[in-house]
């Protein structure tokens, strides 16, 4: 889901992971299931998705298509 929320705001893994404060390495690792999320992850995520943003509203809208198509 990442990903998709990612692209929603046009942004590359480079960019976004400077909102997170994440290296691009480490959230191309995340995004990919490489690197569990643990607390500290979740943190850095949720930092980055609140500077961009993202409405309650819109996250359950993203997290109800990305479960429609599974």
């Amino acid at each position: 889901m990442l990903p998709i929320l990612r692209k929603c705001r046009g942004l590359s893994q480079s960019e976004f992971a400077e909102f997170a404060g994440l290296k691009q390495s480490k959230l191309s690792d995340i995004e990919c299931g490489k690197v569990p999320v643990n607390d500290h992850y979740k943190a850095k995520l949720f930092l980055a998705l609140g500077k961009l943003k993202f409405s309650e509203q819109e996250l359950n809208n993203i997290y109800e298509l990305t479960e429609m198509n599974k």
